[in-house]
């Protein structure tokens, strides 16, 4: 399909509006994206004229520029990658199941095992830091961190 002749698409996903053009969604032949940007398949309309779609609005930002980049490209410290695949799944987008699947195989090689830091010792973390002893960051929980006790907000 030829730029030139394109047309824009809007899309409701989740409630949250994109704008793009029927060619980006008709990248990947067969997918849900490429059966509604191409007629194959009925999509409900909004009030406004949006196409609709009952997926996570938030994540179809990356499953657009994947579209767009044929890249997976994620913000750094990115949270919902078991979301985004999947609606990758959903949207039948191989490509980026497979890519998907690939980082968070990459992710898991460099996690370190389970109850130990990358040395294989365990740290201490001490009561003495307070109220942020339960509040670690998702990305320490598994890094060799272990609480010996907790104090909550009335013993003292």
């Amino acid at each position: 399909m030829s730029r030139s002749n394109d047309k824009v698409m809007r899309l409701n996903v989740g409630g949250t509006f994109y704008t793009t053009l029927r060619s980006t969604l008709s990248l990947h032949q067969g997918t849900v994206l490429w059966r509604i940007a191409t007629g194959n398949q009925y999509c409900y309309r909004d009030d406004r004229g949006f196409f609709v779609i009952d997926r996570d609005g938030h994540v179809f930002r990356h499953v657009l520029n994947y579209l767009r980049t044929s890249k997976l490209l994620l913000p750094q410290g990115f949270r919902e990658l078991d979301l985004l695949r999947e609606d990758a799944v959903y949207y039948g987008m191989n490509n980026l199941v497979r890519d998907i699947d690939a980082l968070l195989e990459k992710k898991k090689k460099k996690r370190p095992p389970q109850g130990g830091n990358r040395n294989g010792r365990m740290r201490r973390m001490s009561a003495s830091v307070g109220d942020n002893l339960h509040q670690l960051d998702e990305d320490e929980i598994g890094l060799g961190y272990f609480e010996d006790s907790w104090i909550d907000g009335n013993t003292f």
